[in-house]
């Protein structure tokens, strides 16, 4: 018998880095907004001094699929922002072209 998908709300929340550091709430909301509607999802986040909640919601046929979902689109937004200051490390670090 087939069933559809029920709709979960997954919270995950995230700490500081390694370094003390909280994404910019800008860029996450950005790139989880993105991560979110790849995987037909939609997220909602609230940045606080410490943390970022976020709630994920999701259809999915089971919890399991859901919470692997909201994981992923976190994950997606964190890593998109690592390779945003990866990519603007390396820009400072590249000297101007010389004029000759």
């Amino acid at each position: 018998m087939y069933e559809p998908p029920s709709r979960y709300d997954v919270t995950i929340t995230v700490s500081r880095d390694q370094d003390g550091q909280l994404p910019d709430p800008v860029a996450f909301a950005v790139a989880a907004d993105e991560a979110a509607w790849r995987r037909s999802a939609s997220i909602v986040s609230a940045h606080l001094d410490d943390r970022i909640i976020s709630i994920v919601t999701v259809h999915a046929p089971d919890r399991h699929a859901a919470v692997t979902v909201a994981r992923a689109v976190v994950s997606d937004a964190l890593r998109h922002r690592a390779a945003s200051a990866s990519d603007a490390r390396a820009e400072a670090e590249t000297p101007p072209p010389s004029a000759a």
